[in-house]
């Protein structure tokens, strides 16, 4: 029965228009959807009217309140060996004020250069790119280099894009809340003028920002399938629809939200194959420190998830993934899975992430996964072009987006089915002892964040 299910989703998905529709109504019609804006709120009202019109048989948009950030004005000038007005954007969370200091560059920001130059790291501007540290057994995140750097003793922070394109590369300095310094992004090509400036007396820099954080209001937009047999028990599928306010966010992730449309939209003929309840989360201020997700995942009925599936990096490409987050015991089930639905090229593995809206259910143990697609070779830069002024509608593929909707409502047709998941919720503890035994304990306390289990940082 379920085969007839996968026959009819693929030919309605692969003839279908609607996500693409979606899509560009979506950019064009709101822009970035940034976290607090007008834009974002009017955006929420069309996302949960497109869900309405897919079928959904509930809507509802979820309030809640954090700070929000507002990008004013930013500039930044090398005082020293000369005076040379520089192009920049400020960093989200990038507090108003003015500092002047010599430049310490850190290169990709490997941990031991922190440890090696902290005599010259204290009361100075650090400047490290994206790219991630060679010999180095991870990346590293833009939030844990800035925090090395504060707790070093920096007084701001320079966040150069390690990619070639005159594109500086933005992304919140720190997670829902303000920052301690002034933090800021510059393009390779800038990044490469401020260092041939460089004499036996090094390079001074001063940045002056007057970007103004508040208190705002946001919305998850929820659309749900009423399970048949088990609607108690819920299976979450979602992404952000918020972006940054320096582009379309067509990508990340207008492009995941789309993939939700499309899979809720296709399923829905076929709810009586749904036994349990299938709730599609748009979620608002992601890109702010994943603060719509974590809103839901406290505030909902989260005892009733059962398994949480993000779309974050959905609709990007034809190489497809899914990635466990914590639960490698499941992996074989989601390659029998793959190879059941005809997807034998769908890559399956297990690697936690902490920047993405599974991480906050994962936290809690809630068994969870992100689901993704690229192309292969398209750019050398670990993003492409997202958190750039070109993550704009033409990086879009209708064809990606199709087959990635096809992909999900599969998957989710078969979690939906099972009798039981083969996967067990785990406790914060037991989450918070994963986190240790990959060294993201350090990563987090780094960030201002907590380690499941533990007690909230003040």
């Amino acid at each position: 029965m379920l085969k007839d299910v996968d026959r009819q989703v693929i030919a309605d998905l692969y003839l279908s228009r609607s996500g693409i529709q979606f899509l560009t109504e979506l950019v064009e019609k709101f822009g970035s959807r940034f976290g607090g804006s007008e834009e974002e709120r009017r955006a929420a009202e069309f996302i949960e009217g497109a869900f309405r019109d897919a079928g959904a048989d509930r809507t509802y948009r979820e309030k809640f309140t954090c700070q929000g950030w507002k990008r004013k004005s930013t500039t930044l000038t090398a005082t020293a060996p000369q005076e040379r007005k520089l192009d920049c954007i400020a960093l989200p969370y990038c507090p108003p004020g003015e500092v002047e200091a010599p430049l310490v560059y850190l290169g990709d920001g490997h941990p031991q250069v922190y440890e090696d130059r902290q005599e010259e790291i204290e009361g100075a501007v650090v400047m490290v790119t994206t790219a991630t540290p060679r010999f180095y057994h991870r990346t590293m995140h833009r939030g844990e280099k800035l925090g090395r750097a504060i707790e070093a003793g920096a007084i701001g922070f320079i966040w150069m894009r390690g990619e070639p394109g005159g594109l500086p590369e933005t992304g919140s300095a720190r997670f829902g809340r303000a920052c301690e310094v002034p933090a800021i992004s510059v393009s390779y090509e800038t990044g490469h003028e401020i260092l041939r400036m460089n004499s036996e007396a090094g390079v001074r820099v001063r940045i002056e920002s007057s970007n103004e954080i508040y208190e705002t209001t946001s919305y998850n937009v929820i659309g749900e399938l009423t399970g048949s047999d088990k609607p108690e028990e819920v299976i979450v599928v979602g992404g952000h629809y918020d972006g940054h306010d320096i582009s379309q966010a067509a990508a990340d992730n207008g492009a995941g939200v789309a993939v939700a449309l499309e899979a809720m939209r296709a399923l829905v003929p076929h709810k009586d194959h749904l036994s349990r309840t299938i709730r599609f989360v748009a979620f608002a201020q992601e890109e702010m420190g994943l603060i719509g997700s974590e809103h839901h995942a406290e505030d909902s009925d989260q005892e009733k998830v059962a398994f949480m599936l993000n779309l974050d990096g959905a609709g990007r490409g034809d190489r497809s993934q899914l990635v466990l987050q914590g639960w490698p015991e499941a992996v074989r089930f989601f390659n029998r899975l793959a190879r059941e639905i005809y997807e034998r090229d769908m890559s399956v593995g297990d690697s936690l992430s902490l920047y993405s809206d599974m991480y906050p259910f994962a936290r809690r143990g809630i068994p969870s996964a992100t689901f993704s697609s690229k192309q292969p070779g398209t750019s050398a830069a670990p993003r492409g072009y997202g958190h750039t002024y070109w993550d704009s509608l033409d990086k879009v593929n209708e064809r990606f987006l199709q087959m990635d909707a096809s992909r999900v409502a599969r998957i989710i047709t078969r979690l939906a089915a099972l009798d039981e998941l083969p996967m067990d919720r785990k406790t914060p503890e037991q989450m918070g002892d994963i986190i240790r035994e990959l060294g993201f304990d350090m990563v987090l306390r780094y960030e201002g964040r907590s380690i499941p289990g533990e007690k909230e940082p003040e």
